[in-house]
């Protein structure tokens, strides 16, 4: 007889299931939910379940032992309902989704969060492919949602192509790495591959690098990188700044829990399969970035530059690497949410090109000033919060003696900074060629931008917190 108490540690999980089937079949059926608020409901059910994870506590196998619910996966589960919930807040008042299927959107969006919990939590890598295909599918579903961009089909199209390619590699290298071990769960897989039969082989390697494929496609890294700045440009652009941060975060989540439990003399190997997926990211991210006119284009490839310099503090595979990946993580989400929130609000209509942003300090000067220390701060400039995680980033593979990638990743903080001060250059210094219509923005995406901002430049000046928040992280996991 299975014991069930242990699954009540993921009430969170069962909750926002239950709302995604209320959402997407009991409002469509009943028409006395449809003219309930549903921003407000679901914005609810996203406080609701951050409230029921701060009040977990414990470490518990689950679910045969494929699911470990711990502080770490409840950490990282308060983010992404912080994530959603803003996503929410930015969905209101913007008209490039339809509001009479709001309540399919917030199923869809709680299907998701439910993928990324469980991508937070997998301990075996068949949970893992079912996390990232509950994360994936919906995805594509929303990437298709924007009315005002018929081209929204056909990049979702696309990222639903490449989803399939990388989903098919990643079960064949799972099928090779069970012939090799005969297990599918992550501690006895590395035990299974650090065996004198098969370490260091070219089937060893491979086996290694097809099963992360799809975890560094929910990350946006290369090579599974293209479906990116097609999906970010063509989605509704609260879905494009959700998509940047949570689903993102979730994979690096998965890629540390996944990558802790191998065996010291591994670290070589995987130190160098990381190190190089690290270089190529952040360098094609940003010569790609370069070249972009359309701002959240310009933004996908700054996303995917970001997630090579987080696989910096993958690649060194030890506590301090993971540590300050968590640490980054915060101040990456402040930098990408205020800059999306001030690309909603600055955008007139459906224009998007950097050049339409001409001018814009004299029309919408707080936003102006918060969206460029966002900009800033994706820079690594200081004295802001980017350049305090960039530092440290760089201090952790100096120290692990990864003097290349760190070489790379300097040069390429150089790159950055010539497209991002490019649509700096733009807003504040050129000029309007014709008039245009002032832009129309309410309180609250000016007072968050303004937040963002603030807590960018005060981390940036005063880190101790977010140190002390990333070594508690660290000492959960």
């Amino acid at each position: 007889m299975v014991n069930t108490l242990p699954y009540l540690s993921f009430i969170p999980a069962h909750v926002l299931m239950g709302f995604a089937i209320l959402f997407f079949f009991l409002a469509k059926a009943v028409p006395f939910l449809r003219r309930l608020p549903a921003s407000l409901i679901f914005f609810l059910v996203m406080a609701g379940a951050f409230w029921l994870e701060t009040m977990g506590s414990g470490s518990k196998a689950v679910f045969f032992d494929m699911i470990q619910v711990d502080s770490y996966s409840r950490l990282y589960n308060q983010i992404f309902f912080i994530a959603i919930a803003v996503t929410i807040l930015m969905m209101v008042n913007n008209d490039e989704i339809n509001e009479e299927i709001n309540w399919e959107i917030y199923g869809l969006l709680a299907t998701v969060c439910l993928g990324m919990m469980l991508m937070t939590s997998a301990t075996n890598l068949l949970m893992t492919v079912v996390a990232i295909e509950l994360v994936s599918i919906p995805s594509y579903v929303l990437v298709a949602l924007n009315r005002k961009l018929p081209v929204s089909k056909e990049a979702s199209l696309k990222y639903v192509l490449f989803g399939s390619f990388a989903a098919g590699i990643m079960v064949y290298g799972m099928s090779l790495i069970f012939g090799l071990t005969g297990t599918l769960d992550f501690a006895g897989l590395w035990k299974g591959l650090g065996a004198y039969s098969s370490a260091g082989t070219a089937i060893y390697f491979l086996a290694i690098l097809m099963t992360i494929s799809g975890m560094v496609f929910k990350i946006a890294a290369v090579p599974f990188h293209f479906w990116c700045p097609d999906a970010y440009q063509a989605a509704p652009t609260p879905i494009t700044a959700f998509l940047s941060t949570a689903p993102k975060v979730a994979g690096l989540a998965l890629l540390m829990r996944f990558f802790s439990y191998h065996l010291t003399i591994q670290k070589a190997d995987l130190t160098l399969i990381l190190s190089i997926l690290a270089m190529a990211t952040m360098t094609i991210g940003n010569l790609a970035a370069l070249r972009q006119s359309d701002i959240k284009r310009m933004l996908a490839y700054s996303s995917i530059s970001h997630a090579g310099f987080l696989l910096m503090g993958i690649a060194v595979l030890n506590a301090t690497g993971r540590g300050v990946v968590f640490f980054y993580i915060p101040i990456y989400l402040l930098m990408n949410l205020g800059a999306f929130m001030a690309v909603i609000y600055l955008s007139q209509g459906d224009r998007f090109d950097i050049a339409s942003y001409a001018g814009m300090v004299k029309k919408k000067p707080l936003l102006v000033v918060g969206f460029t220390v966002c900009l800033f701060s994706l820079a690594g400039l200081p004295p802001f919060a980017g350049f305090i995680g960039k530092f440290y980033l760089f201090k952790v593979v100096i120290e692990e003696g990864l003097y290349l990638l760190a070489v790379v990743a300097a040069v390429n903080s150089v790159i950055s900074l010539f497209y991002y001060i490019g649509v700096i250059k733009v807003m504040i210094i050129d000029t309007e060629d014709r008039p245009s219509k002032d832009v129309q923005a309410g309180g609250f995406p000016v007072v968050f931008v303004t937040a963002c901002a603030i807590s960018i430049v005060f981390f940036g000046l005063y880190w101790v917190p977010l140190l002390n928040w990333a070594d508690k992280v660290r000492l959960l996991f």
